[in-house]
């Protein structure tokens, strides 16, 4: 299964089915875990590029003075700001990563965020060359994205990604827009074999919301146990 090629007119456009936004937003666990990882690194000024339904988003508040959501989806971003209408700490802006690449100042931001969309964006050299010019000095780029070409899918293909990673293709791209990698593993070990069985070798092109409940409520809790003390030699995401 080859990456989408239907996308080839904006370097940093960014594709989010739904549905996938919405298969993703009832994981407590798995979503806690992610935030846990960025966590330490979190204050100030922050960004978070395609925001989506705000899952990520509302965890990331407590860490941060202020808080940019970055959603280039218009009926998203009315969501958003809906959800977030009491939090006055809190930006929505309406912009694709291009029009907010242009926008953003440099040295603005402490933090920048992206779960689940660094593999939508068909440039991802040139979309880290902005991250790291809208940095201040000592600013973080937190990043959480898929892992594995060898579990590339039809669903990887259906929900716009145009690559998984590996720990050397996520370093080169990130290395070569000037950022020095404090942190860089794997993460869901345990999320390795059900996505190789039922989406690359099945071919599945949607998630199976009870199963996602089941794997969030029980499988999640014991992998991050066991991988705050052992990190894997490899996993289904990498950050």
């Amino acid at each position: 299964m080859k990456p989408p090629d239907a996308y080839s007119g904006d370097a940093f456009s960014i594709n989010f089915p739904s549905e996938m936004l919405e298969d993703l937003e009832d994981l407590p666990n798995y979503n806690n875990w992610i935030v846990s990882q960025f966590a330490p690194a979190l204050k100030g000024r922050a960004a978070e590029i395609g925001a989506g339904l705000g899952t990520i988003s509302h965890r990331i508040l407590p860490f941060v003075d202020s808080l940019d959501l970055v959603e280039p989806a218009p009926e998203l971003a009315a969501q958003l700001r809906e959800k977030f209408a009491s939090e006055a700490s809190i930006r929505v802006l309406d912009q694709t990563l291009e029009a907010w690449s242009i926008a953003a100042g440099p040295d603005e931001f402490d933090g920048i965020v992206l779960v689940n969309v660094l593999e939508h964006i068909k440039d991802d050299r040139a979309a880290a060359e902005v991250f790291h010019r809208s940095l201040k000095p000592g600013g973080r780029l937190m990043i959480f994205v898929p892992a594995l070409p060898r579990l590339y899918s039809k669903l990887d293909h259906a929900y716009g990604h145009y690559r998984r990673y590996t720990r050397s293709t996520l370093r080169t791209c990130i290395d070569s827009a000037g950022f020095d990698i404090e942190k860089l593993h794997y993460v869901d070990f345990a999320g390795v074999f059900p996505w190789w069985l039922l989406n690359t070798v099945l071919g599945k092109t949607s998630f199976h919301a009870p199963s996602l409940r089941f794997y969030d409520r029980y499988v999640v809790p014991l992998t991050r146990t066991c991988e705050s003390v052992l990190r894997p030699p490899l996993g289904k995401n990498l950050i």
